[in-house]
């Protein structure tokens, strides 16, 4: 596995990480529960996740990708965290042997692997901040996710960004928020003052 190999891999088995740990601390009662994004329990969301962890894994096995978000719907089932470990093991050992030059398709087309995974390990990054927001808590995300999901944002162009069923209108940023506070309120989240920077 050459250098810009071992770059996305290590941010998706990253991302893998960080939704798994969050996905374990949620407690049974709140799994039918609103969750951030409105119209979505937190089933939902997690369901959705799993969906996009699924497509890292299928892009990197080159199986044959849907169109589109994935549906809550299509991923939901009784031991999330169980399936999204298994996806992770998946991926581990198909990461070794991954060609990322090979074509691959992705929102823009046929795009090279290295640049396919970019949309589906930032879609994980972002609902992990999701998961963690439904249950009261607010994450940084680390530096290298945080710079793989606001590049991407950054080639997108607005009226593809806020498109139906794409992200929200931005929402105002508190004074001092930190840079992933940020940036889930210029992709619509509530972020109610949290999520600042302590004072200096």
């Amino acid at each position: 596995m050459n250098d810009a190999t071992a770059s996305i891999g290590t941010m998706a088995t990253e991302a893998f990480d960080m939704l798994i740990d969050a996905v374990d601390q949620i407690a049974p009662e709140r799994w039918s529960q609103p969750s951030n994004l409105e119209g979505w329990t937190l089933r939902d969301l997690v369901g959705h996740a799993i969906g996009s962890a699924a497509k890292i894994v299928t892009l990197v096995e080159d199986g044959e990708i849907w169109a589109g978000p994935s549906r809550p719907a299509d991923w939901v089932c009784d031991d999330p965290a169980g399936r999204l470990r298994e996806l992770a093991a998946r991926l581990r050992e198909a990461l070794p042997g991954a060609d990322l030059d090979a074509m691959r398709v992705s929102p823009e087309g046929e795009v090279p692997l290295r640049r396919a995974l970019v949309y589906p390990v930032s879609d994980l990054a972002l609902h992990t901040w999701d998961v963690e927001r439904s249950q009261g808590r607010q994450i940084e995300l680390p530096e290298n996710l945080f710079a793989l999901c606001r590049g991407l944002l950054g080639s997108v162009p607005e009226s593809m960004l806020r498109r139906p069923g794409g992200f929200g209108p931005a929402q105002p940023v508190p004074s001092g928020a930190t840079p992933t506070t940020g940036l889930m309120a210029f992709l619509g989240r509530s972020v109610d003052g949290r999520g600042q920077l302590p004072a200096s």
